[in-house]
């Protein structure tokens, strides 16, 4: 229908195709089972004549015929019984009819030449047939008029020989019946024994054998296409083909009660037989084949009253079924030849042409003449009562006319109308059955004869639609009979079959939404077959049509014939249809749908034994999109764990493996494959009470996967380098741990005796837990002695090996309702080769509905597909293979285990703890070249001679206390190393990466790695805060210019809030300067026994001295300190190792500085010496402190505290306060000024530390100081001068090291003071005076030098004056511009009285 390949105009010409009766004497049977076909098997794929034939119409006109196809049936042929029947989808279209197209219009008599007198066989058969004719009352056959021709075949057998006696034979039977209705058949004319190979040939009988019937039923298998022809016959709605004619006018029997008891699957009332067709037959043309006679007196033609006459059924058509022919399936036309096949074709023709069509056209012509001659004539007193007062309309309200109140005669006009009609559509003349088919609806119409009304107006629709002519009154016609058989004569099965026929005719014209409408409108709940047959042919037209695309409504009308096909029992066409359905759901988030759609493919799957793909179905249910809720979602799971239970025990897998589950589901890209012994499994459990507690190194976990992170492979880096002296070509790092971040295109690498761990994240996506048991890693091992030298391997050695590989078993694991859990498994392998790691299995179970009764269970695996991040080499597309599931196993290797005695993550900013390290190898062969590399080495220090080289971080641990040098299975070596906590409150974290090798350098590996981190938490300890400012003695500068003063104000402040959790108390135990200049001089106010409670502060003023010229060694600082407690026990501590040694890399570290942490890198380390300003001077501050942490336990920790100040005049404080807002502006120094030179802009450096680059403002405004000398009283005649002129000496001092150029300037007008400047003398002093003799000057200073200047100071009144006014002294640098010279902001306090002397 839908998907039928025909064009509709050849449709509805082989449904209307003639229909001619055969009847065959036993022996014509016996011939033809040669063939392993009866006659009308073996001349059925020749019933269509491919040339034109002609008739005359009675107008004397042309009718050209072109493609005419004959069905031929045997003379008894029945349709099946009722049992038999329902086995043929007996709820499917029944088909009778008020027409007679599918009447019976001619018969052939066959008889073959071995009869001893053919003639008389034939004279019998016409009696025979006769009789058949004649019934009373009018039984099966039908026949189409009084009228029948006969045709008379005479059968010759070419292997029985007597070729002249069966012609003389067919001479006679000529001379009787005349040569136009006779015709001589030789077949078998292939010798006996002469076998072809034909097998490549087609079978042109295949499609056109029924298949064999039994009597068993409800076995759903036999809904089933078995034949190419069936298969056709499901994907779309089965043709009728063929039409009964007047079925209900020719017996007695009630159209009603045959449609009733046909739909029903029941008898037919009275005993009459009805023809019922199986509606998914293979081949629309194809007949039960009959048998000769109607009893069953003849020999081989019992008639069986279970069903088909079962001497006529072909039983080696259907593959499982019948009769086999050496264990094969039998041949069919095994005698033929090509000539017998022609003289089949040429039987066929003859008929047709020189018989058929010529009785065609006598037959029309006495019709013709008969309607034409009583035309007009009254029928009846009631017809024309019916005429007048009667309705003229179908299914008018409140008119209950019997379906058969109008009984005609077998020769009145309307039905001789009628014949006349049917009789020209079968034979192609459509323009006259129009115009017949018009003028009986009239008579009908006015006789109220519904039922012949409604089969006129069908017919009449038709051959407007089979002249090319389709009008729309032609499909009001069509509408109007489907509307009247369905109202008036209330025989559903004729609308359904005008409903067939009209949809043909829309969707010729393209009109597959109006056709679809017709299907649907035809479903009914009283057959749930027909209605799902119907749904389906109308999924199938809105499949086809085109504007708009309706590919939804065909789903949904797909799984609408599903569900009645399902509750027709049908389950093989149920399931057929939601698989078509699903095809248009599939993926387009309508989930409910989904689920409907998979739960009724499993149930029916499972009911027809197809239980692989029942599992598939029901595992699509447990999608983690499914929005049911958790009591369904628990049924499913239930349902699911049944169905595969029952495939395992049914289909057992043929590796005896288990089969993959939909749940849990696998995170592929989180699976995770660590080598090597877990940091747990060489933990030390520290004994309870023990004091210092034993720490195991950190190592590589499951959580160490940061895809940014560069440290350890620069640090790996460094270490070979140090270690072998030289770095390979080609550097790749060491990997331990495998993710979807790392390079997997290497094999990972594991030792012999050693775990293999892998991380996988199990998701549960539904609203049910999940219990799983006995999980365990599933792999495959090739040990090494099957991998040949070219790398090829044997079989590999699968998880039933023992002794091969060790797996852990999680005995059981519990997932909730939507989580997703990581789970670890590890493999031990306790051989060499290659380990492939595949997947997991486990038990997946579910508890039972009954909480009483045992849950079920299924063993199942989910197989790992792990696809790496695309990592393509240069002028490589693809990526590269992922190899981290495929582990090379190694034989032997040291394995290092690092333990940490005495570590502690809690500390004071700036304090130092003492560690004890612990190597132990506790592996299988020694080890040696130990090293420790760190991205922090200024935090801690090795004991002794071990402290390497603090530039790069790594530091060699020398083995020579033991034999060999090296570090045999099971040693252990022990070594201290000390530990200081950063300077900021932070959580900071301390990287080593320890390397060993393996004592065979040809060993593989040659090297292994151990990580360690340790996270500090550091908590706010000391801060502090100094300067350097410059000490101004005028003496001393004169007298000694090579010595000066620095005066060190010094506040240290304990950090600690009285609102924390730990408290300390701090004493200040040493006070160290370190500087290439300066030293401390004793001369300083030193309290002792200082201890600083919470946000307590201390000052302290300290003196500098400058060095000599001889005791300066350039790049070396001198190193002075002061003593802050009299405790003798802690003074030769803090002036050894590893104090000393922390300062030291605080004042030499280089290259890692960063501001916001810790000081510069340049500070301290001696550069930049040019700089205006530049002191360098570094302030160590050693404490000790008493820290009392949670409910009174108290601790004592030593530290130190370092403060770097480099400008003369700026003060400086470490570490820096971080403002009560968190905002971290307050560690950037604003933006650089321009000193000297030309003013640029910079571009910021990266660590956002402009601050070392350009000097401060406060600093350049301090490079030189300056003080005046003058009398400090003067008395002066002012009668006798009106000025009094007083000598002054400006005394200069360059504070810096570098030449500067010196602006003295008098004439300012602006006081330099501060506003606020405190008033020493009384009268308050006065600056009304002036400076005279040198205005302004200009000198260069060299560094560290002073000079003197001599001014003068004219006075006009006597009193007290200020003599720093109207003095400004600039600097600059040499050959610098006059504009870029900074005004020094030095303050001069120097008063001078004036009296006068009258």
């Amino acid at each position: 229908m839908a998907q039928c390949k025909l064009t509709p105009h050849e449709f509805i010409q082989n449904a209307f195709s003639p229909m001619v009766s055969v009847m065959c004497s036993p022996s014509v049977d016996q011939t033809c089972q040669k063939n392993n076909l009866s006659f009308i098997e073996m001349i059925q794929p020749f019933c269509k004549i491919n040339t034109e034939a002609h008739f005359r119409d009675p107008s004397g006109n042309t009718v050209t015929i072109r493609n005419l196809r004959i069905t031929m049936l045997d003379v008894n042929s029945r349709p099946p019984q009722p049992t038999l029947a329902r086995k043929f989808l007996n709820e499917s279209v029944s088909l009778a009819s008020s027409d007679r197209t599918s009447a019976l219009q001619i018969g052939i008599l066959v008889v073959s030449s071995v009869e001893s007198s053919p003639a008389d066989v034939l004279i019998q058969m016409n009696q025979q047939l006769q009789q058949l004719q004649n019934v009373t009352p009018a039984k099966l056959p039908k026949w189409f008029s009084p009228n029948v021709l006969r045709y008379y075949v005479l059968l010759h057998d070419a292997q029985e020989g007597g070729v002249e006696k069966a012609e003389c034979a067919f001479e006679n039977i000529k001379n009787t019946y005349g040569a136009a209705n006779c015709y001589f058949l030789q077949m078998n004319s292939r010798p006996p024994g002469q076998v072809d190979d034909q097998t490549h040939l087609p079978d042109p009988w295949s499609q056109f054998l029924i298949r064999h019937l039994d009597g068993q039923e409800g076995s759903d298998h036999d809904s089933s296409p078995r034949t190419p022809a069936e298969v056709g016959g499901l994907t779309g709605m089965p043709m009728p083909s063929r039409l009964a004619t007047e079925g209900s006018c020719d017996s007695d029997i009630s159209p009603k009660e045959t449609e009733l008891a046909q739909e029903a699957g029941e008898g037919t009332p009275s005993g009459a037989i009805t023809v019922t067709r199986h509606p998914l037959s293979p081949s629309a043309d194809s007949e039960v084949p009959g048998s000769f006679g109607p009893t069953s007196e003849r020999t081989g033609h019992m008639t069986d009253t279970s069903g088909l006459p079962s001497g006529h059924i072909n039983s080696n058509v259907w593959a499982g079924q019948g009769t086999c022919i050496g264990g094969s399936q039998a041949a069919h036309g095994a005698c033929l030849t090509a000539a017998d096949l022609d003289r089949l074709r040429t039987l066929v023709q003859d008929f047709c042409i020189k018989a058929l069509l010529p009785h065609v056209e006598r037959q029309v012509q006495q019709l013709s003449d008969a309607v034409s001659n009583k035309k007009g004539v009254s029928r009846s007193l009631l017809s024309a009562t019916k005429r007048w007062f009667g309705s003229n309309k179908p299914g008018m309200p409140n008119v209950n006319t019997p379906t058969n109140a109008v009984i005609y005669a077998s020769d009145a006009p309307e039905l001789q109308l009628r014949r006349l009609g049917d009789l020209c559509f079968m034979f192609g003349h459509y323009a006259l059955a129009f115009q017949a088919y018009h003028s009986a609806k009239r008579d009908f119409s006015a006789d109220q004869a519904w039922l012949y009304y409604a089969g006129a107006l069908e017919m009449a629709a038709l051959s407007a639609f089979m002249q090319g002519e389709p009008t729309r009154k032609a499909q009001e016609y069509m509408e109007e009979s489907i509307v009247t058989y369905l109202n008036s004569c209330k025989m559903p099965q004729f609308a359904t079959r005008a409903t067939l026929l009209s949809t043909e005719c829309l969707k010729g014209r393209g009109l597959y939404g109006e056709a679809a409408q017709q299907f649907i409108r035809m479903t009914s709940e009283d057959s749930d077959l027909r209605s799902a047959l119907l749904l389906e042919q109308a999924a199938y037209c809105f499949l086809k049509a085109a504007r708009p695309c309706m590919a939804r409504k065909y789903a949904f009308h797909a799984v609408l014939a599903g569900h009645r096909f399902s509750k027709a029992g049908q389950r093989r066409h149920a399931l057929r249809c939601y698989r078509q359905a699903y095809q248009v759901y599939e993926n387009k988030s309508w989930s409910l749908a989904e689920d409907h759609i998979h739960f009724t493919i499993g149930r029916q799957a499972a009911n027809l034994k197809l239980m692989a793909e029942s599992v598939k179905a029901f595992a699509r249910l447990l999608s983690p999109l499914s929005r049911q809720t958790a009591a369904q979602q628990a049924a499913f799971l239930r349902e699911y764990v049944s169905i595969q239970q029952q495939q395992v025990s049914e289909e057992p897998l043929a590796d005896s493996s288990v089969p993959e589950l939909p749940l849990p589901i696998v995170e592929q890209n989180s699976v995770r494959v660590l080598v090597g012994p877990l940091p747990c499994s060489t933990s030390v459990t520290p004994v309870v009470g023990s004091n210092p507690p034993t720490v195991p190194a950190s190592g590589v976990t499951f959580e160490d996967d940061d895809p940014d992170t560069a440290k350890w492979p620069k640090l790996e880096e460094m270490l070979i380098t140090a270690a072998q002296k030289q770095l390979p070509m080609i550097f790749k790092p060491t990997i331990q741990m495998f993710s979807n971040y790392t390079d997997n295109s290497r094999n990972p690498v594991s030792i012999v005796g050693e775990p293999v761990s892998v991380q996988v994240k199990l998701v549960n996506p539904l609203q049910v837990s999940l219990p799983l048991h006995d999980l365990q890693l599933l792999w495959s091992m090739r040990p090494t002695a099957l991998i040949s030298a070219d790398g090829s391997a044997a079989a590999p050695v699968t998880p039933s090996s023992q002794g091969t590989v060790e797996a852990q078993v999680l005995p059981s694991l519990l997932l909730p309702a939507d989580s997703c859990q990581p789970v670890v498994l590890s493999l031990t392998p306790r051989s060499s080769g290659e380990l492939h790691i595949l997947g997991i299995t486990y038990s997946l179970s579910v508890p039972a509905t009954d909480a009483s009764g045992p849950g079920a269970s299924v063993c199942g695996r989910q197989l790992f597909h792990v696809h790496s991040r695309p990592r393509p080499q240069k002028g490589r597309k693809e990526p590269l293979p992922d190899k981290r599931l495929q582990v090379q196993v190694v034989p032997t290797a040291p394995c290092l285990q690092v333990n940490f005695v005495g570590q502690s993550s809690d500390m004071l900013c700036g304090e130092v703890q003492q560690v004890v390290m612990e190597f132990r190898n506790i592996g299988s062969a020694p080890l040696s070249t130990l090293h420790v590399a760190s991205s922090a080495p200024e935090l801690f220090v090795f004991e002794g001679e071990q402290v390497g080289s603090a530039v790069n971080g790594i530091v060699h641990i020398p083995l020579t206390k033991l034999a060999g040098k090296q570090l045999g299975v099971g040693q252990v070596h022990k070594t201290t190393f000390w530990v200081r906590a950063p300077d900021v409150p932070m959580e900071a974290t301390l990287d080593l990466l320890f390397y060993y090798e393996n004592v065979v350098n040809s060993a593989v590996p040659r090297y292994r790695l151990v990580r360690h981190q340790w996270i500090l938490n550091a908590s706010a300890g000391l801060q502090l805060t100094a300067s350097a400012l410059p000490s101004c003695n005028s003496h001393q500068a004169v007298t000694h210019s090579s010595t000066r003063l620095l005066n060190l104000p010094l506040q240290a402040k304990n950090l600690n809030q009285v609102q924390d959790t730990i408290m300390t108390e701090v004493s200040l135990v040493q006070i160290l300067l370190a500087s290439t200049e300066w030293q401390l001089s004793q001369q300083a106010v030193l309290p002792k026994g200082v201890q600083l409670q919470a946000q307590e502060k201390m000052y302290f003023l300290l003196q500098a001295s400058r060095l000599e010229d001889k005791a300066l060694v350039a790049g070396k600082e001198n190193i002075s300190h002061l003593w802050l407690t009299e405790n003798s026990e802690l003074q030769p501590v803090l002036i050894k190792s590893p104090y000393l040694d922390f300062f030291d890399r605080y004042v030499h570290r280089k290259g890692c500085g960063d501001a916001a942490s810790e000081p510069s890198v340049e500070q301290g380390c001696g550069e930049g010496t040019n700089e205006p300003g530049l002191v360098d001077l570094c302030l160590l501050v050693q404490w000790q402190a008493s820290v009392v942490i949670g409910q009174g336990a108290r601790r004592s920790a030593v530290g130190q505290t370092c403060i770097l100040v480099r400008h003369a005049g700026v003060p400086a404080s470490w570490p820096p306060a971080i403002p009560q807002t968190g905002s971290l502006q307050a560690l950037s120094p604003s933006w650089p000024l321009s000193s000297f030179g030309v003013e640029t802009t910079p571009a910021l450096p990266a660590s956002g530390n402009t601050g070392e680059r350009f000097p401060a403002l406060e600093a350049l405004q301090k490079l030189v100081i300056f003080t005046i000398s003058h009398p400090p009283r003067v008395m002066h005649d002012f009668k006798s001068s009106r000025l009094c002129v007083v000598p002054v000496q400006l005394l200069l001092q360059n504070c810096s090291q570098q030449q500067l150029l010196v602006k003295i300037n008098t004439l300012s007008n602006s006081n330099m003071q501060p506003a606020n400047k405190s008033q020493l003398y009384s009268p308050h002093s006065s600056a009304a005076f002036r400076w005279v003799g040198l205005a302004k000057a200009w000198l260069e200073l060299p560094g560290h030098a002073s000079a003197t200047v001599a001014l003068a100071a004219a006075l006009g009144s006597p009193g007290t004056f200020d003599m720093g006014a109207h003095l400004e002294v600039w600097c600059c640098e040499p050959g610098a511009p006059a504009a870029n010279a900074v005004s020094q902001s030095w303050r001069v306090e120097s008063a001078l009285i004036v009296s006068s002397m009258s």
